[in-house]
């Protein structure tokens, strides 16, 4: 399972022109038409070259080295979505799992396209579960598609890892008056079980719907804590305004929808992001283009040590929450 260290690490990457490849691909159940994945993975790279202007063309190398990824991911990943990036000038070549089905894209970019990984950590945060049966309790450590078992001292720790319990209805209710209150508030939901331990399978399966309904919950919260903030100086509701305060490097968090792209500039002297070329009051600099400013927005924050929640609300602007450096 991806990790946020992992994101920050390809997040960080940057090319002079639009030519990092980031292709999220699902491998088929069956390895029967190798020439179909292949299809599919030239498909994508098209579509991406289509969608980055009529300049831009990934290099044959990368294409050869995404073919040779997506080749060896359907021998390791059967049945499930990779994410690839590829670009030789930076150094970059990289294929990661991920859990679930995502949707199929291509990018090219300055910048690797990590709000679906983004995404993914949201859906699918570590925790912790626990399953009752009188007076045996098995805990466990998950995250995404992969379960182990932990030694019950696990359960109270006091993190804030959030927690999922599952059992009979007074089971649970009795266990939840045990809990510390530090555990107590990092429970993110509850699912039914009968008596007897269940698989770690059929674990993952009933407490996977309940950890994503937490996640989304959270996701939608941290978004709305930013536009409910008082308006002192404190927020950024827009994308210019939010592009105005990443150039600042004054955002601690920053609510970014989960697809799009919107094309801008970057000040070739001071790398300020704007919409138009002529935003930036270094004005004799050559600006340059920058193919997602959302994306370039989310590389800086992460990299500044901020948090980037991205959201399926359509209707939701890109927001931003201040750090109180920015107010000072």
């Amino acid at each position: 399972m991806i990790t946020r260290a992992e994101v920050e690490k390809l997040g960080a990457f940057h090319a002079a022109r639009p030519e990092i490849l980031s292709l999220y691909l699902n491998i088929p159940d069956s390895a029967a038409e190798p020439g179909r994945l292949s299809r599919r993975v030239t498909e994508l790279i098209a579509a991406a070259e289509a969608g980055a202007g009529p300049s831009v063309c990934l290099a044959e190398e990368d294409r050869f080295s995404a073919l040779e990824l997506a080749a060896a991911a359907a021998h390791d990943w059967t049945g499930r979505s990779v994410a690839i990036f590829a670009c030789g000038d930076v150094g970059l070549e990289e294929v990661l799992p991920l859990p679930g089905t995502q949707p199929e894209r291509a990018v090219l970019g300055v910048r690797p396209h990590i709000r679906p990984l983004l995404d993914v950590l949201r859906e699918y945060p570590a925790y912790r579960a626990a399953v009752l049966d009188g007076p045996c309790t098995w805990v466990f450590r998950a995250q995404g598609d992969e379960i182990t078992s932990v030694p019950e001292r696990e359960l109270g720790r006091g993190e804030r890892e959030p927690l999922v319990i599952g059992g009979r209805d007074d089971e649970v209710r009795l266990l939840l008056a045990s809990l510390t209150p530090a555990d107590r508030a990092a429970v993110a939901g509850c699912f039914t079980a009968g008596a007897g331990l269940p698989t770690p399978a059929r674990v993952l399966e009933l407490a996977t719907p309940v950890i994503a309904r937490w996640a989304e919950r959270r996701a939608s919260l941290l978004a709305r804590e930013i536009l409910d903030t008082p308006p002192a100086g404190l927020t950024a509701v827009g994308l210019s305004a939010c592009l105005a305060a990443v150039s600042a490097g004054s955002v601690d968090a920053l609510a970014v929808p989960a697809s799009g792209l919107v094309p801008g500039y970057e000040c070739g002297r001071c790398g300020t992001l704007s919409l138009t070329p002529e935003s930036c009051p270094d004005w004799g600099t050559a600006p340059l283009p920058v193919p997602d400013v959302i994306e370039e927005m989310v590389a800086r924050v992460l990299e500044d040590g901020g948090n980037v929640c991205v959201t399926h609300d359509a209707s939701a602007p890109v927001a931003a929450r201040l750090g109180l450096s920015a107010t000072r």
